[in-house]
């Protein structure tokens, strides 16, 4: 404040009036308490310009201003200005200062006539003293411009805005717009400020300078009737245009909403007259917009459905959404099934209307009715299928059964509800079947078991029985679906063709054995005669002995093979056994130039140790004698999930199609001295650790056979 003439400081301080004194920039120099309440300003900063506030950036002050400094005259002027009583009407007086002893220009700006209701009243008083002061806004700058040819020059800039700009407001004096501003920005500007210096008229112009949205005012200052420079008044509207795209992206957002939204939208008054509705639901009824806007919603609704279509719109126009169901009739006389959804329009706390969205669920309705017919064929079925079905509870209890479930055990529905499928449990029922049921009332399917459950009269009954666990979309169990069969009759019929299966089996072993017999007891007894002319009878004595020998071996592979054998399974390692068959054949491969290649992980298995051994030996022998010139032997032995899988390769001749397909029928053999019946052993003691066997051979190939053994016999 040390520029401010003595004169100027006094009248400052002593004037109830609001008074400011600013410099040729603008630049407050001073200011009085009267006019910081008047307009409610903040002047704490020490370098405040008169246009960082809102209220003075009003072209008729600055001109006001201008022209006062311009003249060197008191000018006087009646304008309105936001106060913060809001808009008055304002004398302005700008009075310059006495130049005469000064070195700096000053103009004293003078408020009058709105002081004693904003300065003098007690309750504005208490009102500013509670109110929060407003920042001032840092979004304008003002350039005074001095016309140079085709260019402008810059005789003084001033304003908060320049720091956005990142520019020096004091580098910027004498120098031409176009090296302050890129070029491209200026194209429209220049040539309105070259207009408002020819023609002396104030304009006002929009555009962007340095990525900044502004709008800019410019005002001639004339001295004699010549314009002498402009005053250009450039404010920041960044902010404004990007809530005016903010608006406009709004109201798109809202049409999008409205008129592209797949189901069918509408407006409605509190009068019930249709206002706007979007073109899924012109397309959807048939009918144009003018047609349906400024309708009664009755004129679409089918006649049934109007006073509970009235209740749901009475019940959204008091303020509460609704959701409900109703039917529209078409402009063909078709039907739609609507879905819709109700909300309150509430434009300054006053409900106008009601915003509404309808989803066409005719489809959904049709469906409904199909799934119904559906749920009426299946209940059928399961009332009258041939099988016994029923429905149990997450727990294991009956729900429902059909009449054939009740037959198969001889109850009534009564006496099966609330009871539990595990008192159908027959005493001879193994642990091996109550476990596999166990585990499928907790949700394993249990696809098909031959078990014994007990009817009514305590007999056994021999079923077949298929669960299947019913889940919830989230995957829960909650329900059983229980189908079996009753196979008594069945399994007299299986006994029969067993018996008779048992008599041809019988009879082809008879056929076999005749035959293996007959020749060597041929021998014996020719050789028998020559026994009693010869008195040199050892070397037939010998084959006698071999012939008796073959005779013995093949009654004891029949034993074998007839003989129900017990079966008293433990945990062994199949990597020692298969270890100490291999080194029991290494002699014999090495005699045949075969090599062996192992390879053998180590598996525990359930199992009689000695049977597989017996398996693993008669393959062996049967691989190296399938290659009389020399070959390899790969053995392979691996885990596969809770299987152990046995692969025995060998390099030798191989087998055809039509004698692979005979291979293990007894008395059938590869081998000029076999029998046929080492592989219908190693077949049944495989089969009878449930386990599986497989062959396969290509001619001059070689053959694989394949074991699969459970790890355990459960």
């Amino acid at each position: 404040m040390e520029h401010i003439p003595q004169k100027r400081k006094f009248y400052k301080k002593q004037n109830e009036k609001p008074v400011a004194i600013v410099d040729e920039r603008l630049q407050i120099v001073g200011m009085n308490d009267s006019l910081t309440k008047l307009f409610s300003l903040n002047k704490t900063s020490s370098s405040t310009f008169l246009t960082d506030f809102d209220a003075f950036r009003n072209i008729n002050l600055l001109s006001c201003i201008i022209n006062a400094f311009k003249g060197n005259q008191e000018i006087t002027s009646e304008m309105t200005l936001p106060t913060l009583s809001g808009e008055e009407a304002i004398r302005i007086t700008a009075a310059p200062s006495d130049y005469g002893k000064e070195k700096i220009r000053l103009v004293q700006i003078t408020f009058e006539d709105c002081i004693e209701q904003s300065v003098d009243s007690s309750s504005a008083n208490a009102f500013i003293g509670n109110k929060e002061v407003p920042s001032i806004s840092h979004s304008v700058f003002l350039l005074k411009l001095k016309k140079d040819k085709d260019d402008f020059v810059i005789k003084l800039g001033t304003g908060s805005l320049f720091k956005k700009l990142k520019l020096d407001p004091q580098t910027l004096k004498n120098q031409k717009l176009h090296s302050v501003f890129p070029k491209q920005e200026l194209e429209n500007y220049v040539p309105l400020c070259h207009k408002v210096w020819d023609q002396q008229i104030e304009a006002t112009y929009e555009g962007t300078i340095c990525g900044l949205e502004f709008i800019a005012s410019v005002i001639p200052a004339v001295e004699e009737g010549i314009t002498t420079e402009i005053i250009c008044l450039v404010t920041d509207i960044t902010d404004m245009k990007n809530t005016q795209w903010e608006l406009e992206r709004n109201k798109q957002k809202y049409q999008s909403l409205m008129y592209d939204h797949i189901d069918n939208v509408f407006l409605i008054d509190r009068d019930y007259i249709v206002r706007e509705i979007n073109s899924a639901a012109e397309k959807r009824m048939k009918i144009s917009n003018d047609t349906l806007v400024g309708k009664d919603y009755r004129d679409f609704v089918r006649p049934d459905r109007y006073e509970i279509t009235k209740e749901y719109l009475q019940k959204a126009l008091a303020g509460e959404a609704q959701s409900y169901n109703t039917v529209i009739r078409n402009s063909d006389d078709s039907e739609s099934h609507i879905s819709c959804t109700l909300v309150p329009i509430v434009i300054d706390g006053k409900i106008e209307g009601a915003f509404g969205v309808g989803r066409d669920i005719t489809e959904i309705v049709k469906m409904d009715h199909k799934l119904k017919e559906t749920a009426y064929l299946l209940e059928a079925y399961f009332n009258h299928t041939n099988d016994g079905a029923s429905l149990l509870s997450e727990s294991g209890l009956f729900l429902a059964m059909n009449h054939k479930f009740e037959s198969i055990f001889g109850l009534q529905k009564e006496e099966f509800m609330g009871r539990s499928i595990q008192e159908l449990f027959h005493e001879d029922l193994s642990s091996e079947d109550k476990e596999n049921i166990s585990n499928a009332l907790k949700g394993d399917d249990l696809e098909y078991l031959e078990t014994t459950f007990r009817k009514k009269d305590g007999k056994a009954c021999t079923i077949s029985l298929h669960m299947s666990s019913i889940r919830s979309k989230k995957g829960t169990v909650i329900g059983i679906a229980v189908i079996v069969q009753d196979l008594s009759t069945l399994k007299t019929t299986e006994d029969l063709l067993k018996k008779s299966e048992q008599l041809a089996l019988v009879g082809q072993l008879a056929a076999g054995v005749a035959h293996e017999i007959r020749n060597p007891l041929t021998t014996l007894k020719g050789f028998l005669q020559l026994l009693g002319e010869e008195q040199n009878a050892s070397a037939y004595i010998e084959l006698l002995q071999n012939e008796l020998n073959r005779i013995e071996y093949v009654t004891g592979e029949l034993l074998t093979l007839a003989k129900p054998q017990a079966i008293t399974s433990k945990m062994n390692s199949l990597k020692t056994i298969m270890v100490q068959s291999v080194e029991f054949i290494k002699i014999e491969a090495l005699k045949n130039n075969v090599k062996i290649a192992l390879s053998i992980e180590e598996v525990a298995c359930e199992c009689e140790s000695h049977k597989i051994k017996q398996v693993f030996l008669n393959l062996f022998m049967n691989a190296i004698e399938a290659m009389p010139g020399g070959g390899t032997l790969t053995v392979i032995l691996e885990k596969e999930d809770a299987k152990a899988i046995v692969t025995i390769q060998d390099t030798g001749t191989g087998i055809d199609e039509e004698r692979l397909r005979k291979l293990g029928e007894p008395f059938y053999s590869t081998k000029e001295k076999g029998t046929g019946l080492g592989l219908m052993i190693c077949r049944k003691i495989i089969e009878n650790h449930k386990g599986s066997f497989k062959i396969e051979s290509k001619l001059n190939k070689g053959t694989i056979v394949r074991l699969t053994v459970p790890l355990t016999s459960s």
